[in-house]
């Protein structure tokens, strides 16, 4: 059954007001390159999964739900679109439900940014730092080795916390960032910095 978008007293009702939003938000080509342009099956779709974890109302929290929609959005033309259109994607029925997901967990969890705070106070991350640029693997490898690992290190952070969210994990604390995302990324790539020191990789 679809939702209603005019109440009785012809105030606006919840949905109507998400859709009216969204369409400003996202389907509005000074504001954004790639337009999400939803039908209205698919907004329903998405506002019943984004509904029951919003504790106020939508009116309240309308902005920050529609921060959570575009940086999803942004995540699944970065990470998942590759060389398929935004809407192509969009129309996959298994591809929908991931955005839902991640627009839900997106929105319950701290953002993104958060892990570039946690990530240098992190004493692993201090320590891995330490071994990248220290003089013994800078002069083996040269400092442009250096600089790659790191790049890739921190772009793994970020895959690695969209990924979680896609999954439908909620990182809403600094301990599940540090424990889901940034530790294992760490181990990884201490990993990799001991095989290279050892030559288990070339170049």
């Amino acid at each position: 059954m679809a939702l209603k978008t005019l109440k009785k007293d012809n105030t606006v009702s919840p949905f109507s007001a998400f859709e009216n939003r969204f369409r400003k938000v996202m389907c509005n080509p000074t504001k954004r390159y790639f337009l999400l342009d939803l039908n209205h099956e698919q907004l329903e779709a998405l506002y019943k999964g984004i509904s029951p974890v919003i504790e106020t109302s939508i009116f309240a929290e309308m902005e920050h739900v529609m921060t959570a929609i575009r940086t999803s959005c942004d995540a699944a033309i970065d990470r998942e679109c590759e060389n398929t259109e935004l809407m192509s994607y969009m129309g996959n029925d298994k591809n929908f439900k991931r955005f839902i997901t991640h627009v839900v967990t997106n929105y319950q969890s701290l953002q993104e940014q958060r892990i570039n705070i946690l990530m240098v106070h992190n004493k692993a991350y201090q320590r891995l730092e330490d071994s990248l640029f220290g003089e013994v693997f800078v002069s083996e490898n040269g400092f442009q080795k250096s600089y790659q690992l790191h790049n890739e290190l921190i772009l793994a952070f970020h895959n690695g916390y969209h990924d979680l969210l896609f999954e439908g994990n909620v990182l809403d604390t600094d301990e599940k960032v540090e424990g889901k995302v940034i530790e294992p990324v760490i181990q990884r790539y201490d990993l990799r910095i001991r095989e290279t020191l050892e030559g288990g990789e070339n170049g």
